[in-house]
């Protein structure tokens, strides 16, 4: 059982310690640091005690460079982003107007790799525990490059983390793990160029309360407006700068993914909404949409993206699942615009609330760069009709592009004669379309090196063999039958 140190101590003792040791750390060498910052409680005691330390040096001895780092998963809960950036925008205001080498960062996944790129635009299924790939790509990934983009300028790092023994007996264990005996710097995770430095470790829950309730922090925030976030969960759980994929998911943390399906029954937006945050309500509606579809055979391909086919269950006579379809995307990407709408909507109606947003903007659930990148996954996936920009203009009620005019891939006579063709010739059409939309894609291009190997996966796909096996069946039937 974690020992309540500001209890024993004092608040002010433990404090001083604990800002000696940074002092000794940050003095020992000339590694820059980062900081992982989540807003929650033990990551801004942490941001707090490294602001404290270093404003207490002399000027001279100031000399490395801190970088706070925050990962903006693109699906942060809007509340709880805009908290972020109020903080972070108050900090860097402090470090220039008291002369610190601190700076705070947003850094956010490539829009290749946002949770909705991969959901909507590819088909990825909703994650859940045995399938999550979005916590590497969202939070994982984004912040390790930054932390490489400052080891490749300085040959190696420290990254400094609120991370506490008394959290969790797997958290002590994996502390203990990567102690160095005699050393308080610990080796990193997967970064051989990089050591973690956790300032509060040795701190209970309730020391961490102590030092943050009743202040205000360096950089100018009420700490006392921390309770709000945490009051009335469930837990207090935050989520911190995760370094390992298979760490619990932050779906029940008020600092997680809003759209979090990992977890069977969301908290954080329902806990938000208890208190009075309805604009919050046509989120947690999508979030449970989403879930409630993941296992839904009309918006799921009965086949892997690659076109292989497998079967599930005891016996391996059940087809398993693929990629959400295209018609499914579809459905899914109309009902997160309407949830956009009506959170806007309902935003401009909100009671003035601790974390209320500015009524007056207009906040995009999904990004435009990412609307766009999902258009094209879906034309190269037989969209031809270019479905997307008419979905929005219908939803959001102003054009996709200005000036733009819908021209899809072909019309529409000339899709019913492809159709009819592919079944009077018993040919899959989906494949058709595969086809021309990849000779489409090379078109004009001089170097097409590439586009026999993807001809010929794109014939080899176990869902091609399926259906030529299965024309092959009823076409003996019929020739059997006439023969009777």
């Amino acid at each position: 059982m974690a020992i309540d140190l500001t209890q024993k101590y004092g608040k002010d003792s433990v404090l001083s310690k604990i800002y000696k040791e940074i002092q000794e750390v940050y003095l020992s060498d000339t590694r820059p640091w980062v900081i992982g910052y989540s807003g929650g409680k033990d990551s801004t005691l942490t941001a707090m005690v490294v602001f404290e330390a270093i404003r207490l040096l002399p000027v001279e001895k100031r000399t490395k460079n801190i970088h706070i780092v925050s990962s903006d998963t693109m699906v942060e809960n809007p509340l709880i982003i805009h908290y972020l950036e109020e903080n972070m925008k108050l900090m860097n205001q402090f470090s220039e107007t008291t002369n610190l080498p601190i700076e705070s960062k947003l850094v956010k996944p490539l829009v290749t790799e946002t949770f909705w790129s991969l959901l909507l635009g590819k088909g990825y299924p909703s994650p859940r525990q045995t399938f999550r790939w979005c916590t590497h790509r969202l939070k994982i990934k984004p912040i390790d490059q930054y932390i490489d983009e400052v080891a490749d300028k300085h040959g190696s790092v420290v990254v400094v983390l609120g991370v506490r023994n008394a959290e969790s007996n797997s958290r002590e264990t994996s502390i203990a793990k990567h102690t160095v005996d005699g050393k308080i710097l610990k080796t990193h995770n997967t970064n051989s160029r990089a050591f973690t430095y956790a300032p509060i470790e040795h701190l209970s829950n309730d020391d961490v309360w102590a030092c943050l309730l009743n202040t205000t922090s360096p950089w100018g925030f009420n700490n006392n407006l921390l309770l709000s976030l945490y009051r009335d969960a469930s837990d207090e759980s935050e989520c911190p700068v995760q370094q390992d994929v298979n760490a619990p998911s932050c779906g029940q943390s008020r600092f997680g993914c809003w759209i979090c399906t990992v977890v069977t029954k969301d908290k954080s937006l329902s806990g938000f909404i208890q208190n009075d945050y309805e604009e919050l309500r046509p989120l947690l509606k999508y979030r449970n949409f989403l879930a409630d579809k993941r296992e839904d055979l009309s918006y799921r391909s009965n086949y892997r993206m690659d076109g292989s086919i497998y079967y599930v269950g005891a016996e391996k006579d059940r087809r398993g699942l693929g990629p959400f379809s295209l018609d499914g995307r579809i459905k899914l990407t109309e009902e997160l615009l309407r949830a956009e709408v009506e959170f806007n909507e309902l935003l401009r109606e909100a009671n003035e609330n601790q974390f209320t947003i500015d009524r007056d903007h207009y906040y995009e659930l999904i990004t435009r760069e990412e609307l766009e990148y999902i258009r094209t996954q879906w034309i190269e996936n037989g969209d031809w009709e270019d479905t997307l920009p008419k979905l929005y203009e219908e939803i959001i009620g102003k054009p996709f592009y200005s000036g733009y005019v819908n021209q899809p891939f072909i019309s529409h006579s000339d899709y019913t004669v492809l159709e009819n063709i592919c079944a009077a010739e018993n040919v899959d059409l989906d494949v058709i379309k595969s086809l021309i939309t990849l000779e489409n894609k090379y078109l004009g291009v001089k170097q097409r090196n590439d586009i026999y190997n993807r001809i010929d996966k794109i014939l080899n796909r176990d869902i091609v063999h399926e259906e030529l096996h299965e024309i092959f069946r009823r076409t003996n039937n019929e020739t059997n039958t006439d023969q009777h």
